[in-house]
């Protein structure tokens, strides 16, 4: 647990750069899926949703457990495991 003088790292901005990551390669991801989908024919309307449903559930999930993470180190004053994590999702 760090706790030094320097000024608290902000939970919020790391909550935020690891939506804004995860939004990113969830589009970059949702693109190319499709993109290769269509190749090999027409993709319903009803199946592009489901894909696309899919992948924001997906990122959705996976970026739970690192959120709570953020969470507890914040209720914990770990600025270092903050940064960390600041770190990670950049």
């Amino acid at each position: 647990m760090s706790r030094n003088t320097e000024p608290p790292v902000d939970v919020d901005e790391a909550v935020a750069r690891i939506n804004s990551r995860g939004a990113k390669i969830q589009q970059e991801q949702l693109e190319r899926t499709l993109s290769q989908l269509q190749q090999d024919g027409d993709l319903t309307a009803a199946q592009r949703l489901a894909v696309e449903q899919l992948s924001e559930r997906l990122v959705e999930r996976l970026l739970a457990v690192p959120r709570a993470s953020l969470q507890d180190a914040a209720r914990n004053a770990d600025d270092e495991r903050i940064e960390t994590a600041i770190s990670l999702f950049e």
